[in-house]
């Protein structure tokens, strides 16, 4: 603007009418131009982030499809873990003594209906005799094996359900014994 101050008032009222001459003016002057090389260092900076983001693009692409893969194999990993765990609770209640008695219990009481109704299909001519001592002999020794089993495992639970006696270690510690006071020695002659 140092330009403008030195013009005569002719001078100046030209310019005012030379739109190009105030553009030109404009843009020589410090103001603009240092606007100007902010401009430029800015849109430089910005290109240089540009390029260093776009080498990074690939690695971040990879990185993103790998932690989608990774979170696929987990979702699966989980519903396998579910389901092993539904298995294991399943077998667990399964294996319980108590569960173990009942369906012991339910499978001798029908080998022991079977027996019967094949001794009745025997007795009605139903059954020739070979076939009956085949299969109800068999059929009376299974029934037998499940009915001590099902003793045996009643007798455990019985068992097991009585409070146990307590261990040494709980029970109350005695005071030691104090000796009785020793007899004087017998004079000797």
């Amino acid at each position: 603007m140092e330009t403008l101050r030195n013009r005569t008032v002719e001078e100046l009222q030209e310019l005012q009418e030379s739109a190009e001459e105030i553009e030109r003016l404009a843009l020589e002057s410090q103001e603009v131009q240092e606007l100007q090389l902010e401009r430029e260092m800015a849109l430089a900076a910005n290109r240089s982030l540009a390029e260093q983001n776009l080498k990074f693009q690939a690695p971040l692409e990879t990185g993103r499809s790998d932690l989608s893969n990774k979170y696929e194999e987990l979702q699966k990993l989980a519903e396998r873990c579910k389901e092993q765990k539904a298995k294991l609770e399943k077998f667990s209640a399964a294996m319980h003594p108590q569960t173990l008695l009942d369906l012991l219990q339910v499978e001798s009481q029908k080998i022991e209906e079977e027996s019967e109704k094949m001794a009745e299909r025997f007795l009605e001519g139903e059954v020739p005799l070979e076939t009956f001592l085949e299969q109800f002999s068999v059929m009376r020794k299974l029934s037998h094996l499940r009915r001590v089993r099902v003793e045996k495992l009643q007798e455990i639970l019985r068992k097991s359900e009585v409070p146990q006696e307590p261990s040494r270690d709980s029970q109350p510690q005695l005071p030691p014994r104090v000796p009785a006071p020793a007899e004087p020695p017998n004079p000797q002659p």
